[in-house]
């Protein structure tokens, strides 16, 4: 990295103070609006003693709303005089530290004759980019805070659409820096721990202002520094949008769903219609619902306020295409046990809400029989699951694609982890979420870096028996209900499952093979260890006391204790 010169320090080049004196002019403004309402008001009342009629309290009754209108307006245009000035002051303040940063540049890119501390020039340089980074991130949180204010004090924007944040559509919302870091490209997730080590604390701070995105995306980085890293990208996508405002907008308008028509050579019958325009709402709802979810849970809030729940770790968040999120609850770093949660089909960032509060109800019951040893459960929707059931689940191409990204994923856990204890990983595969691990542990020569596999409702694992997953058949475990509760297995092993015999012996006849029955986990040929569960169907598998006891025995370390059926 070259050394650094003054105009690379941003500048605000604003008139600060025209805005202050405006600010100042607003609040005399706010008053006088009260004063001409209640003027006015005053002036109407007078005639009463003068006017005699049967109307005259209706009519002298007009002017109250004036008053009341006159009254919140003064105090709407009062908060946001405040909120200018308070912005103009924090502006000032970040203004002069970045003046005096590029007093600091000036001086360490003038190099005196003879003068060798290359190393010092260079970690001072480092230090200084770090430093306006971050009075650049907190000038823009300011500056959202502002937009906030004033958009709460006065009625903003129009009837048909919110005003979101401070920038309009298409612009780009935070500054590209001239020092935008490069980053290197790791081999494995260890070469990621051991380079972030290296980093000095300043650097690391640096690159999470810059980069929070892809900083927040390296498996092997620690789980409290990606966590910093994608709560800063989450909060500036929050900030800017407003999610939450536009969800409570939508919601207060939403269409009509359908349209009755009678039919056409019978208008005695009608026919329903679902609107284009209601689906295009519903769909915009549920993606704004998934990110309030979210928000809540990184904040502790809503149906998450709940005070014995642990801290969030926002491991990953990319919003683009389906997007992908990874949240723990808990650091699973330092966590004596951690879960990770696969889930199947249709998984996206859309599926965050449901996903998440079955990890949470397993976090609760694993604390609860850990025997005061900690525990993280980590939600992982890093990979691109099928879309549809047919034709995309029959395809095990998915599972084959995610399958490295999964390995990396659980690579990372271990090269960040700190606890003193041995690690104990389990990790639990919903639907075709376990095909997906089976292929993570047919992807390479190495053993998938956790301790036991619980498949649940599985469709198949791209294996024959328990023993060919690697980690020994006595860590492998099912979890199924029967076929007429839950036919996703029966259906599935005819593409996902396979038998001694490999994939030819599906066929009977071709080719000389038998025609063995391709398994899944639930077959008593698999070789799995079975759980006792009473899930009425494919989705509910973590809805009782039993599945979540014999999952959460799982998870801390005590298989012993799980219910077992044949």
């Amino acid at each position: 990295m070259p050394l650094i010169s003054a105009s690379e320090i941003p500048s605000f080049t604003g008139d600060l103070g025209r805005l202050e004196t405006i600010a100042r002019r607003l609040a005399v403004d706010g008053e006088a609006l009260l004063g001409t309402g209640e003027s006015l008001h005053a002036t109407f009342q007078g005639i009463g003693a003068d006017y005699q009629a049967v109307e005259v309290a209706d009519l002298l009754a007009t002017t109250l709303p004036v008053r009341a209108a006159g009254e919140r307006l003064r105090d709407g245009v009062t908060a946001v005089s405040t909120a200018l000035r308070d912005y103009t002051f924090s502006a000032q303040d970040i203004s002069t530290r970045l003046e005096a940063l590029r007093e600091r540049a000036r001086t360490v890119s003038t190099c005196s004759p003879g003068d060798t501390d290359e190393d010092g020039r260079a970690s001072e340089s480092d230090a200084i980019r770090a430093e306006a980074a971050r009075l650049v991130s907190a000038f823009e949180r300011m500056e959202a805070d502002t937009v906030r204010t004033i958009e709460s004090a006065l009625p903003l924007g129009t009837p048909h659409r919110p005003v979101h944040g401070p920038y309009a559509p298409g612009r780009e919302p935070y500054p590209l820096f001239p020092w935008a870091p490069e980053l290197p490209a790791f081999g494995t997730p260890e070469e990621a721990t051991a380079w972030w080590e290296r980093l000095s604390a300043a650097e690391q701070a640096r690159l999470i202002e810059l980069a929070p995105a892809a900083v927040g995306a390296i498996d092997g980085l620690p789980a409290a520094a990606r966590d910093e890293a994608n709560r800063l990208a989450f909060s500036r996508m929050w900030n800017r949008d407003r999610p939450d405002r536009e969800l409570e907008w939508l919601l207060a308008n939403e269409p009509e769903r359908y349209r009755h028509e009678p039919y056409r050579r019978d208008y005695f019958n009608f026919q329903v219609t679902e609107l284009e325009e209601w689906r295009t709402w519903d769909e915009r709802r549920r993606e704004l619902e998934v990110l309030v979810t979210l928000n809540d849970r990184l904040s502790g809030t809503g149906k998450y306020s709940d005070p014995s729940l642990p801290p969030a770790y926002l491991l990953r968040y990319e919003p683009q295409g389906r997007g992908r999120v990874v949240i723990a609850n808990g650091d699973p770093d330092t966590a004596s046990h951690t879960a990770v949660f696969v889930p199947g089909t249709g998984t996206g960032l859309a599926d965050v809400g449901p996903n998440l509060d079955r990890m949470v109800r397993v976090w609760q019951k694993s604390t609860d029989l850990a025997d005061g040893e900690s525990v993280a459960t980590v939600t992982w929707i890093g990979y691109e699951a099928p879309p549809e059931i047919v034709p995309d689940a029959t395809s095990r191409s998915f599972a084959q694609l995610g399958a490295p990204e999964l390995n990396s994923f659980l690579d990372g856990l271990d090269a960040s982890r700190t606890s003193e204890r041995d690690r104990n990983t389990t990790v639990i595969a919903h639907s075709y979420g376990s095909t997906l691990v089976g292929a993570a542990t047919q992807e390479r020569d190495a053993a998938i870096s956790a301790d036991n596999i619980i498949a649940v409702g599985s469709p198949g694992m791209l294996v024959g028996s328990a023993e060919e997953l690697g980690i020994g058949a006595e860590n492998i475990w099912s979890m199924q209900a029967p076929w007429y509760r839950d036919p996703v297995p029966d259906a599935g092993r005819h593409f996902l499952g396979e038998s001694g015999g490999g994939w030819r012996s599906r066929v009977p006849g071709v080719l000389g093979f038998a025609a063995d029955r391709p398994l899944t986990p639930s077959d008593a040929e698999f070789g799995a260890g079975h759980m006792t569960n009473d899930a009425p169907d494919h989705g509910t598998y973590w809805e009782s006391e039993i599945n979540l006891e014999n999952q959460a025995n799982v998870v801390i370390g005590k298989p012993g204790d799980v219910i077992t059926s044949p």
